[in-house]
This record gives C-alpha cells, structure tokens and sequence, in this order.
C-alpha cells in the first residue's frame, strides 16, 4: 500500500466521512490480500473483528466512490475489490478456468506494448485507464489435465 492510514482517515475526513473500525478493517484486508476479494471473503477475513457484512458492503461502496477501490469482474457473476491503481502498483489478472485461481500481473503487456501511444497517436484518443483480464488454466490444473 503506498499510503499509510492517515492518508485514508483524512481522505474520508476530507469528503465528510469518519473512521469507523469496520473501515479500518476491510482497508486492512484489501491491503494484506494480493488478489482481489469477493466482499463474503472480507467478511470471512474479519470473523475475529465481528463485523458484519452489510458493514462490510457499505465501506466497499465508500471506498469505491472515493476511487480508494475498485471493482474487478470476473465472470463470476459477482464483483470483486480491490485497492486503486493509485494505492498500489497497476497490474491485471491470470485467472484460471478451473480451479479459480487468480494471479496479478505485474507488467503491463498494454503498456508494454505501447498500445496507449499508438491508440492515441493514430485516433487522437486518449486513454485514461484499461483493464485486462486474462483466462486459461494455471499450472497446476495445465498439469492434471494431462
């Protein structure tokens, strides 16, 4: 995380918010976990905190509208979160198709590429974010298929 968490208490303070222990918590969460979470995963992740998980979905809509989150879809029909681009390195995802593992990638293939540059440089467009999610099978599931 490249913020401490007085960064975020006066983020929230900023925008009229106070610091709530369940705010803390999840923030916490997001912040140790390398992968994105379901928001039942946080919640299992806090069992010892007691905090509930109508808590817990109203910190991710906070987080998210201040852009501290982000929503990660990954065709499961159910969002995950994690932290902003801001808050920590731009990456994407491997995910895989059967065991539902997920990966970060921590280069840029886009970026990498010089996709951006090039979109801009031939359309005049210019891109303010992308997402890239990739799917297959990792490894492990590569290996017991064979």
């Amino acid at each position: 995380m490249r913020h401490g968490i007085t960064h975020f208490k006066d983020l929230l303070g900023g925008e009229g918010y106070s610091w709530t222990r369940a705010r803390s918590a999840v923030l916490t969460v997001l912040s140790t976990v390398p992968r994105p979470l379901r928001a039942e995963e946080i919640h299992r992740a806090l069992r010892d905190a007691r905090i509930n998980l109508s808590s817990v979905y109203r910190a991710l809509r906070l987080f998210e509208r201040l852009k501290v989150v982000h929503r990660v879809e990954l065709g499961e029909g159910a969002a995950r979160y994690e932290l902003a681009d801001d808050y920590r390195d731009h990456h994407h995802h491997l995910v895989c198709d059967a065991c539902g593992r997920i990966e970060d990638v921590a280069a840029c293939p886009v970026e990498a590429a010089g996709l951006t540059r090039h979109i801009r440089k031939r359309t005049g467009f210019a891109v303010r974010s992308h997402v890239l999610e990739l799917f297959g099978l990792c490894r492990a599931c590569r290996r017991d298929a064979r």
